[in-house]
């Protein structure tokens, strides 16, 4: 026989209280190691989401599209052969659990399975059980992408935004369509990027070309990185609402990209193309003239049009002096830098579009990343922790820190340590929560007592701690309840009656109007000094 629809209510309803007792008494158990809480937070993440299942079945039945349920109900309440019908249903209920144990009902159940099961959580070696970032092969392709906007898509002169000049440079395009030289005979190559470099900055975008923010590729890998912190995130934080975070960053994105107030998207990836070299063309009567200018002079004015700069110094006249007669509204795409829009191309709505959803869509995707970097900025700080100690470690100790990386892992959670400490000295515990050596307990002083009669017999343990308490402010509110003011002439003394009395000779010095700041001295010579000019002038070796 089917379920029925009044006992699958029954049933869905005792699972969600189940599943909530679970999840409270899951959270009650202390929890000390950084796998206990990531373990937990999976368990309970599991039992959310079980109960939103029964949720979701349980809204389908009441809402009752097939009147299945309002038939079942009207059967049980029929004014005929109520007794018979009631029986009929117990019978069959009966019959239902005699054939599906599982489903009895218990008193009381047993959750201790639940509560002990080690949800399965992938990490790489690298991550450490949600510790660290693992973006070695992000970096590389980051670092691929670099390469290839350094030497240009097929790096060739004359196309695409990238070339060599004539001293042997290869050029790149900047933010605003420039380009800019990488290396060779005139420069030094840009320095690679290292991996602490990357975690650094990897969520800034601000410093590159705007030529490859709007490649495909960089699209692809912008892609590939969020999708491996929002992962990452879902690994370690299952229980936020990470879904819910990312929708709000879209809609409060969306009036920011209108507005124009994206930074670095201020253009909305349509910027204005420029009109004007600073050069008077007209003064020249042909392009050999204007190589008298200088390959220098005439890149920068190429720039400012947003040209292409790059080739001989008769190649960049040329370029130039085409624009001395030829609007830049006519000339051909092929002259234009990398990233720049032409004015054409800008006049003309669909392709204006088109490079706006483009812009767009990076420029949301790099606000992304960037919200991501401030969820998981503890975790980047421990990653570049972690990769600068890598960087000072030999390889015995690399292989000695995996290996207790693995045992960690593998240790069973019913292994728990003992709590109690062997400690008949009573010594002071250390970082390990273990007792520190006797010899470094005596070397310290740590088995002296002092006590501070202005702090209330307060007892302080070494001659360090008693030395720094004069300064505390237990001490300090004691010596302010006497009216004595703490200073210098009061250390060293914790006795109420002598810091009383040491107070008293002070002001009585005081009425005679002696102050140590009117002592004088004199020299060989007879000549008098105050205390001060005195001690300058004789450490000096004047007197």
């Amino acid at each position: 026989m089917a379920e029925t629809l009044l006992e699958q209510t029954r049933g869905l309803h005792e699972d969600m209280e189940h599943f909530e007792r679970v999840i409270c008494k899951d959270l009650k158990q202390e929890t000390k190691s950084h796998k206990d809480k990531l373990f937990q937070s999976h368990r309970v993440r599991k039992r959310l989401d079980q109960i939103q299942e029964s949720a979701r079945k349980l809204i389908k039945i009441y809402e009752d599209e097939d009147k299945a349920r309002k038939e079942e109900i009207e059967a049980l309440g029929g004014e005929d052969k109520v007794f018979s019908k009631f029986y009929d249903r117990l019978k069959e209920i009966r019959e239902y659990h005699r054939k599906f144990p599982n489903h009895e009902l218990t008193e009381a159940e047993d959750d201790t399975p639940l509560l002990k099961e080690e949800p399965h959580v992938e990490f790489t070696g690298e991550e450490g059980l949600g510790r660290y970032l693992d973006l070695h092969d992000l970096y590389q392709r980051f670092c691929n992408l670099r390469q290839q906007q350094q030497a240009g898509k097929g790096g060739k002169k004359g196309k695409g935004g990238a070339g060599a000049d004539d001293d042997g440079a290869i050029t790149r395009v900047d933010g605003d369509g420039a380009e800019v030289a990488e290396g060779g005979a005139g420069g030094a190559p840009e320095k690679s990027l290292e991996y602490y470099e990357y975690l650094t900055s990897f969520s800034d975008f601000s410093s590159l070309p705007r030529a490859q923010r709007m490649s495909k590729g960089f699209s692809e890998y912008l892609e590939a990185l969020l999708a491996y912190l929002t992962g990452f995130y879902e690994r370690t934080q299952p229980l936020a609402q990470l879904g819910r975070t990312l929708t709000k960053v879209e809609e409060e994105f969306a009036p920011r990209w209108e507005a124009g107030q994206v930074a670095g998207w201020e253009d909305r990836g349509v910027p204005a193309a420029p009109s004007a070299s600073g050069l008077e063309l007209e003064a020249f009567s042909s392009a050999e003239e204007l190589e008298i200018l200088g390959a220098d002079r005439l890149k920068e004015a190429l720039t400012q049009l947003g040209l292409k700069c790059g080739g001989t110094t008769k190649d960049r006249a040329a370029r130039l002096w085409l624009t001395r007669d030829t609007p830049l509204e006519k000339l051909d795409r092929k002259h234009f830098a990398k990233g720049v829009v032409p004015p054409c191309v800008a006049a003309d709505p669909a392709a204006a579009a088109k490079a706006t959803a483009q812009a767009r869509a990076v420029a949301l995707l790099e606000v992304k990343v960037r919200k991501m970097a401030e969820l998981l900025v503890n975790v980047i700080a421990d990653t570049k922790g972690k990769v600068e100690k890598k960087q000072a470690q030999t390889y015995e100790e690399m292989q000695a820190e995996l290996a207790e990386a693995e045992a960690e892992v593998a240790a069973p959670d019913d292994e728990e340590e003992d709590d109690f400490v062997y400690n008949p000295l009573k010594l002071p515990l250390g970082w390990d929560g273990k007792p520190i050596p006797y010899w470094l307990y005596k070397l310290h002083g740590l088995n002296q007592e002092f006590k501070c009669e202005i702090c209330g017999n307060q007892s302080y343990w070494g001659r360090r701690a008693y030395e720094k308490h004069f300064k505390e402010y237990k001490h300090q509110q004691g010596m302010r309840s006497l009216g004595i003011p703490n200073n210098k002439m009061f250390y060293e003394v914790t006795k109420i009656e002598d810091a009383l009395q040491l107070w008293k000779s002070i002001q009585d010095k005081a009425k005679g109007d002696f102050k140590p700041d009117d002592e004088e001295f004199e020299d060989a010579s007879g000549n008098v000094y105050s205390k001060k000019t005195y001690e300058d002038l004789r450490r000096q070796g004047l007197i």
